[in-house]
């Protein structure tokens, strides 16, 4: 029998900031404290997870039948799934959040990439989220199961295990991108679920197809992240692309890949020429961000411009077959 004072669940392996005294519970002054708390734990990737996550559900069942079963994709009826499908992705995010920033080397990490997070600024208590987050495990599952999603919700649920707790994320750099790369995978095959509803049914060869090359993309390229973080990734002892291969070696892994895809993706949906401008024009102008403009600042809007290019990625079907739009003005004779 282990003795009663051995440290558990590395909650006291890191001194975190004394903690900031909330209002009193069941006050409005309360509940803003706490609404403030969720949004800084989930502000810095509400552009990399939810925002893309959401338009590609929402682009691919209004593409109808390139990515779906619905020959006659109804506009009005898709759209109106948009909040279900927005709080199908901000629910995991807030799963991945809790996980990823309460382990105590994450919290060094945030006290120099990200100190107005709650852990390093004292709202929360390490050991505080892991008690929020194991009453929101089975209440996000819950939630899913009603959206029509929970067996992503679960498989999300295990790579989040592997990422933050069996320190996958920290491994390595090519098992940290594997991992996401797959994430994203169930992420953007739960939001197409969501989106289309009952049009969704089994998935088709080619969305099955889409959803794998979008998670090569970000398999290849999803490290330009890390160029912003090393100095934080360096003080966790994260083997971050820059760190284990140099920072010029690792902005050149990222710079080929994206100009790869960001020709192959159009190419893959037959797109005409006007098909090419958004997806390449972007693309190359962030290998040129990548290769030429080299500092932290410069880096973390390099980031934003990918999270954008990948958004416009997800487009792609949706500019190939607008037939949810085509349908809409069809039936009004507009």
């Amino acid at each position: 029998m282990q003795h009663s004072s051995k440290k558990k669940d590395n909650e006291v392996s890191f001194k975190q900031p004394a903690a900031a005294q909330p209002p009193t519970k069941y006050t409005l002054a309360f509940v803003r404290y706490s609404l403030q708390t969720l949004w800084l734990l989930t502000v810095s990737d509400i552009g990399t997870f939810v925002v893309p996550g959401t338009a590609f559900g929402m682009f691919g069942a209004l593409a109808g039948p390139l990515l779906t079963t619905s020959d006659s994709p109804d506009l009005f009826e898709i759209l109106g799934r948009l909040p279900l499908v927005f709080l199908w992705n901000f629910a995991y995010l807030c799963i991945f959040t809790l996980a990823n920033q309460r382990l105590p080397e994450s919290v060094l990490e945030d006290s120099l990439n990200k100190p107005w997070r709650p852990l390093p600024s004292g709202r929360l208590t390490i050991i505080g989220t892991r008690r929020i987050l194991l009453a929101a495990l089975p209440v996000v599952l819950t939630i899913n199961y009603l959206l029509g999603a929970w067996e992503e919700t679960a498989l999300l649920f295990c790579l989040t295990w592997m990422y933050n707790d069996l320190k996958g994320g920290d491994e390595d750099f090519i098992l940290r991108n594997l991992i996401i790369s797959g994430a994203f995978f169930l992420y953007n095959k739960g939001s197409l679920k969501v989106a289309s509803g009952p049009n969704y049914n089994t998935p088709l060869p080619r969305t099955w197809l889409w959803l794998s090359i979008v998670s090569g993309v970000i398999f290849t390229t999803m490290h330009v992240q890390d160029m912003a973080d090393q100095e934080g990734d360096g003080a966790k002892g994260r083997r971050s692309a820059p760190i284990v291969l140099g920072d010029r070696t690792a902005r050149w892994t990222v710079a080929i890949p994206t100009a790869i895809w960001a020709v192959v993706c159009p190419l893959f949906w037959r797109m005409g020429p006007v098909g090419y401008i958004v997806p390449v024009g972007l693309g190359f102008y962030i290998v040129g961000r990548e290769l030429w403009l080299q500092n932290p600042v410069a880096d973390k809007k390099t980031w934003h411009y990918w999270c954008l290019w990948t958004a416009c990625l997800y487009v792609l079907p949706l500019a190939k077959d607008p037939r949810a739009f085509s349908l809409f003005l069809k039936a009004h004779s507009i």
